[in-house]
């Protein structure tokens, strides 16, 4: 986040998340055998003026992040099958692989690879594995408080879903009114 001036980018803080979830979706797509995350989290908005200077007035910084459970994030599967498909996966998909600091030796670091719209995805083993999507400083949206609701990916569930209990706006139904998102006959909206 040490860019001076300020990037250019495509999209602002209000529709940066569907694009961050989409993001974690087609990441896990090319995941066999995908045994599901435990937790979706998302981070409060970083103010990128007070981190990086009066140039940034207006810019906030966002982060999502979706961790494994213990005993899926201690699997080959996930731990080291997963690292070397993603590896590939942003290698052949052109994104700036600019970190990669994974240990042959015991598989614990991290991969971190940037999309040609500056998205980050980064890629962390360590106790437990996460997949955490970062925007990197775009322009705050005027009024903007929190994202309205939307499905976690990967099989999180309700009770385990941080984003939905406390930085989402509930859904509205038709006429309005406010659901449970997780109460069942529920539509939960898509994205797209």
């Amino acid at each position: 986040m040490d860019q001076d001036p300020p990037p250019e980018r495509d999209f602002d803080e209000a529709a940066a998340y569907p694009l961050m979830e989409q993001a974690v979706l087609d990441t896990i797509a090319g995941l066999p055998d995908f045994p599901g995350f435990k937790t979706r989290t998302y981070y409060s908005p970083e103010d990128c003026e007070e981190a990086l200077g009066e140039q940034y007035k207006g810019w906030v910084s966002l982060e999502i992040a979706y961790t494994f459970d213990g005993p899926d994030s201690e699997s080959e599967l996930v731990r080291t099958t997963y690292t070397d498909l993603l590896r590939e996966q942003w290698t052949a998909a052109g994104y700036d692989l600019h970190q990669d600091s994974i240990d042959s030796a015991t598989g614990r670091g991290s991969l971190e690879a940037k999309r040609q719209d500056g998205i980050n995805l980064w890629w962390a083993v360590s106790g437990s594995v996460s997949l955490a999507v970062q925007t990197g400083c775009i322009p705050a949206t005027e009024g903007f408080d929190k994202p309205d609701y939307l499905p976690p990916a990967g099989g999180v569930l309700p009770e385990n879903d941080q984003a939905a209990q406390n930085r989402m706006n509930p859904p509205e139904d038709s006429t309005g009114e406010v659901i449970d998102p997780f109460a069942s006959g529920s539509a939960s909206p898509s994205v797209d």
